[in-house]
C-alpha cells in the first residue's frame, strides 16, 4: 500500500480511493398540492444506536427544509419479525412515500413490490433488497469498504499471522459485502496470512466478546480483528482489553459510535470505516418530497446510490472535515 494512503487527500469517493399483511387497494397516495407536506414513514432497521440515530438528523433536517411530515419508528434490533409490526402500522396511515431500512432483504421484496404497485414511492437505505423493486436504494459500498479495512489492516498489521473476521449472520447482503470485500483483498495482497473463520455473533455485543476471546485464546498469532458492524466491535473491543492487548492486536471496524472514536483516541482501534446515514436520511426524504410532488420523474431517478464512506485513523480524526461524519447519539 503506498505510504500516503491515510492523508486526508486520499480519503473520499464511495470507498473509493478510501478507502404480512399488506394491504395493497389502501397504499395509493395522491399527489399533493405544492403548499402541502408530504407524508413519509421511516422504518429504520433498528432504533436506539448512533447510525440510525445520525440517518433519522438528517432525515428530519430535510423534512424542515422541503416541507414533509416525517414519522420514525422502528424496532430494538435488527429482526425482521420485530420490524414487520412497524411496516404494517405505518402503511395503514397511508404514507406518501416510504423509507425502509430492510432487515430480511428476500422477505420484504414481495411487500415492497406491492407498496410500489399502490402508487407509494419506496426508497430503501443502509441495506439492498434481493431484487430491486424500490424506486431508489440509498447505501454504502460495502464491498469497497472491506476492501478499505483489509488496506488498512494490512498497513498496521503487516500480512502474515492469524486474523479473524466478525459478521452479523450469514445471508446479509450489506455485511456479507463488507465481509467478501476484506477477505478476498486481503488473503490476495497476503498470501502468507490465515485468516479463521468468520464468526457471527448476530447483534450482541456479548456474544462478540465471547468469541473474540475465544479466537484470541486458540490462536496466539492472532495479529488483527475486523469487525463489520458497531454492536460487534463494543464486544471485541471489550474482548482484546480483557486479554491486555490493546495495539498488540489490531482492530479495525465499521462504524464511528461516540465510543468507538473515544476508544480509537485511546488507541483501542487503529481504523474505522464510517459510513454516511445522516446523508442516507436526507437524501431519501427529499428524493421522495420531491418524487410526490412532480418535481422529478421516477425514470430519472437513479435506482443504486451508493454514498462514499471515509477512513478515520488516530492521525485524521482531529480534522474538522473527517470528525464531522463521526455518528450521532442525539440530533443537535
Amino acid at each position: 500500500m503506498k505510504p500516503n494512503a491515510f492523508t486526508p487527500a486520499a480519503l473520499m469517493c464511495g470507498v473509493a480511493v478510501l478507502f404480512g399483511g399488506i394491504l395493497v387497494g389502501s397504499l395509493g397516495a395522491a399527489t399533493p398540492a405544492a403548499a402541502d407536506p408530504v407524508k413519509i414513514a421511516a422504518l429504520p432497521g433498528q432504533v436506539g444506536i448512533p447510525f440510525y440515530t445520525s440517518m433519522q438528523c438528517g432525515a428530519q433536517a430535510a423534512a424542515k427544509e422541503f416541507d414533509v411530515k416525517l414519522s420514525w419508528a422502528g424496532p430494538p434490533d435488527w429482526d425482521i419479525a420485530q420490524q414487520q409490526p412497524f411496516i404494517d402500522a405505518a402503511l395503514q396511515l397511508k404514507p406518501q412515500g416510504v423509507i425502509l431500512a430492510p432487515t430480511d432483504s428476500g422477505a420484504l421484496v414481495s411487500q415492497v413490490e406491492a407498496i410500489e404497485a399502490g402508487g407509494t414511492p419506496v426508497v430503501t437505505v443502509d441495506a439492498p433488497l434481493d431484487k430491486p423493486v424500490e424506486t431508489q436504494s440509498i447505501q454504502s459500498n460495502h464491498y469497497l469498504g472491506g476492501e478499505a479495512a483489509a488496506k488498512a489492516m494490512n498497513e498496521v498489521a503487516g500480512g502474515e499471522g492469524t486474523f479473524v473476521v466478525v459478521g452479523m449472520r450469514p445471508g446479509l447482503p450489506d455485511i456479507d459485502a463488507r465481509v467478501k470485500g476484506f477477505v478476498d483483498t486481503f488473503s490476495k495482497e497476503n498470501p502468507k496470512a490465515t485468516i479463521l473463520p468468520v464468526l457471527y455473533p448476530e447483534t450482541s455485543s456479548t456474544k462478540a466478546a465471547e468469541q473474540v476471546a475465544a479466537a484470541i485464546q486458540a490462536n496466539p498469532d492472532l495479529k488483527g480483528v475486523y469487525v463489520t458492524h458497531s454492536a460487534a466491535a463494543e464486544g471485541a473491543s471489550a474482548a482484546i482489553l480483557e486479554a491486555g492487548m490493546r495495539g498488540k492486536i489490531k482492530l479495525i471496524s465499521f462504524d464511528a459510535d461516540p465510543q468507538q472514536i473515544r476508544d480509537l483516541r485511546d488507541g483501542v482501534y487503529d481504523a474505522l470505516i464510517v459510513q454516511e446515514p445522516y446523508q442516507m436520511g436526507y437524501d431519501a426524504v427529499k428524493t421522495l418530497a420531491q418524487l410526490v410532488r412532480g418535481e422529478v420523474k421516477k425514470s430519472d431517478i437513479q435506482h443504486d446510490h451508493f454514498l462514499p464512506s471515509v477512513i478515520v485513523t488516530r492521525e485524521n480524526m482531529s480534522d474538522p472535515k473527517i470528525a464531522a461524519s463521526f455518528y450521532k447519539a442525539t440530533c443537535d
